[in-house]
């Protein structure tokens, strides 16, 4: 399937983010391993040090088992700190399903943010009975990827958006792999465009429409800030919609917000305008909120089973 190794600082968010998206895509139906640095560590690399050399082998054999496990057609991700780029380059080189991705944080925000105070104690003097050696990114080297395939700015967004930006790319990888693999010619698929807030029966049914003509479909969540309106983040809508749609041939991707949708002459594109039958076509977004707010357990007839649990926590909590 796919491996991703993950690089980055103590602290930065790396277990936080892969943990994120593991639950997501085991929801989704995928075979996920998370490999963390520090689980392993303790078992199979018990016998290393914190040398370059120790280091490096600590790579190479956690890479060596995330690289079999993709082979398997497991999605497998690495949260380790993995420090020297020739370790990293190293795994790429081994096979292509290796994905590099960069969980990058201010040296700031990290000891801002660290709670177990191991910045604090490495920043220490050496004579200190505190004091914390060979720490990564102050008394021990980090070389920063050169060439990442993904960055994460932990540091300037939410563990949401991060976790929903690997979730996208993963699934990208996944996407292209299953592509390549295929010897048909590419499928044109049919493109939805909303908010989705929340998603409910009255959307599936137009977007069935297609599906029941054996066309793949695109739906494209428009990324907006949230309101009284939009109370559900993009990356929540999203984990909503793939819930509904696991196991069928429907892509669920980001978009920035837009003003407009434009298209000129003659460049095929078809559009279509379906009207829903009455008992569809009355199901109202903004109902279901204020039913939820209400504790009237109606607006359950209206969503699809499988994501009533996470619209409900998402929009109460």
């Amino acid at each position: 399937m796919v491996f991703i190794q993950l690089t980055g600082l103590s602290g930065s968010g790396k277990s936080t983010v892969s943990h994120g998206v593991q639950q997501q895509l085991l929801a989704l139906g995928y075979k996920v391993e998370v490999i963390d640095g520090d689980v392993y560590r303790s078992h199979i690399c018990s016998d290393l040090g914190f040398s370059k050399a120790d280091r490096m082998e600590n790579i190479r054999r956690l890479g060596f088992i995330g690289i079999t496990l993709a082979k398997q057609g497991v999605i497998a991700i690495m949260a380790a700190i993995n420090p020297y780029e020739e370790a990293r380059v190293a795994l790429q080189k081994e096979s292509p399903l290796v994905k590099t991705v960069f969980v990058s944080s201010t040296l700031e925000a990290l000891t801002k943010n660290d709670v177990k105070g191991l910045y604090k104690r490495a920043l220490l003097p050496r004579e200190h009975p505190d004091y914390v050696g060979d720490f990564t990114g102050i008394s021990a080297p980090y070389e920063p990827p050169q060439a990442p395939d993904l960055v994460l700015h932990t540091h300037a967004e939410s563990v949401d958006a991060s976790t929903g930006k690997l979730l996208d790319f993963i699934l990208e990888q996944v996407s292209l792999l299953t592509s390549a693999d295929s010897q048909s010619a590419p499928v044109r698929r049919a493109l939805f465009i909303g908010r989705w807030q929340p998603f409910h029966n009255g959307h599936k049914w137009l977007i069935d429409q297609k599906l029941k003509q054996g066309i793949p479909v695109l739906i494209t969540v428009r990324d907006i800030p949230c309101d009284d309106h939009n109370p559900f983040t993009t990356a929540q809508t999203i984990e909503m919609i793939r819930r509904v749609y696991v196991g069928q041939p429907v892509e669920v991707r980001s978009i920035p917000d837009i003003e407009s949708v434009n298209y000129g002459r003659g460049v095929g594109y078809e559009v279509n305008c379906f009207t829903p039958p009455p008992e569809i076509g009355s199901i109202s977004a903004t109902a279901i909120r204020t039913c939820i707010h209400n504790k009237d357990e109606s607006w359950k007839s209206f969503v699809s089973e499988s994501i009533q649990d996470v619209v409900e926590r998402y929009l109460v909590g």
